[in-house]
């Protein structure tokens, strides 16, 4: 498989389509890095370099990475670590002026390569590349990339047991495939009433479904659907890149408040159910052990969404106190001896018949 897109392509950083999957798939494995690519990058035909495949057809073969500056220098200092496959990379850390290039498959580092601009290469890392990029493996060790058709099973599973119902179909509903699945979000819908049904058709103004799980406040859970759900709208929050939320999360919707007069200033009079919160609680668990990850993993929708898109749902919960909870439920605190149930031996079978025929013959 090799790598090229058409001439004069342009993606601008955050535009959730147009390049391959694997490089959204990279982005995710890194945390906040962005990709983008303009007319002209990287569009020549250099084989008569060392360690350039021939470009004949002119094919695009830049890539610019941009994230925070310890995800760009922790991506650079990957590549060099599988540099043999890749043509050029350029990046300079900001404040330390730690150096990273690659020409030709050729670690370069050390050299001048480039030094006449290397300060236009420390807001990003830039990349020529005629093949797929492949993630590390230890990110691939952990995760989902993909629709979770598991979700019900996954759910069914926990213990404590939950309470879990599917709506028809549900894996065949979202706006398109899931990329890496790397946290789960949390929401409320604003209003008690709202149903699973009403989280798969959407609003007027926006199409469902809406996220892949609806929590009850009798806690039942609802599988909506399997594929991207527009939940998140626009945000950032480390470890997700940007607007790319609905992308990698998957989304909870909490049905939450009964008093829909309820306000940012007046959340805290009405308490979460038990039964509710509880579900929420050991759903999340289910998840982030099936993926293989901690409860550092869960995020608030209000954690997510900054100004001018400011939210502030789940209200009147604690982010910080509930990811606690969730690593308890990980760590199985919540399991109880009447939970989980042991079968019987043969000699404790025959024993506990024993001791009831004695306890009938002593009445």
């Amino acid at each position: 498989m090799t790598y090229g897109l058409p001439t004069g392509t342009s993606i601008p950083y955050g535009q959730q389509q147009g390049f391959p999957e694997w490089v959204y798939e990279l982005c995710a494995a890194f945390g906040t890095l962005r990709a983008s690519t303009y007319p002209g990058h990287q569009e020549s035909d250099r084989s008569a370099e060392i360690g350039y495949a021939p470009n004949p057809k002119r094919l695009n073969r830049g890539i610019d990475f941009a994230g925070s500056v310890a995800d760009m220098d922790r991506f650079a200092t990957y590549l060099l670590s599988i540099r043999g496959d890749l043509e050029q990379v350029i990046w300079e850390h900001p404040e330390t002026r730690r150096h990273v290039g690659i020409a030709g498959g050729d670690d370069v580092s050390a050299t001048g390569y480039y030094a006449q601009d290397r300060a236009g290469h420390r807001d990003h890392v830039h990349v020529r590349t005629s093949m797929p990029i492949p993630l590390p493996k230890e990110t691939t060790m952990a995760g989902w990339t993909g629709d979770p058709i598991w979700l019900a099973d996954v759910l069914r599973a926990q213990k404590p047991a939950l309470k879990v119902k599917e709506l028809p179909d549900w894996q065949q509903y979202g706006h398109g495939d899931m990329r890496a699945i790397t946290h789960v979000m949390l929401h409320h819908t604003g209003n008690a009433r709202e149903t699973p049904e009403s989280i798969r058709r959407g609003r007027p103004d926006l199409p469902g479904p809406l996220s892949q799980l609806h929590i009850a406040q009798d806690g039942t859970v609802t599988v909506v659907a399997a594929g991207v759900c527009w939940h998140a709208g626009m945000g950032s929050y480390p470890g997700i890149p940007t607007d790319l939320a609905n992308y990698h999360t998957i989304g909870i919707e909490c049905a939450w408040p009964r008093d829909t007069s309820i306000t940012p200033a007046t959340q805290t009079r009405e308490r979460w159910p038990d039964a509710q919160i509880i579900a929420m609680r050991d759903t999340c668990a289910a998840i982030l052990t099936r993926l293989g990850f901690g409860s550092d993993r869960v995020i608030a929708h209000k954690e997510w969404a900054k100004a001018p898109n400011i939210k502030w749902d789940p209200g009147n919960l604690s982010t910080d106190w509930f990811r606690g909870e969730v690593a308890k439920a990980q760590a199985g605190r919540f399991v109880t001896a009447d939970t989980i149930k042991v079968p019987l031996t043969e000699r404790q079978l025959l024993e506990a018949i024993y001791n009831d025929v004695q306890a009938l013959k002593a009445r």
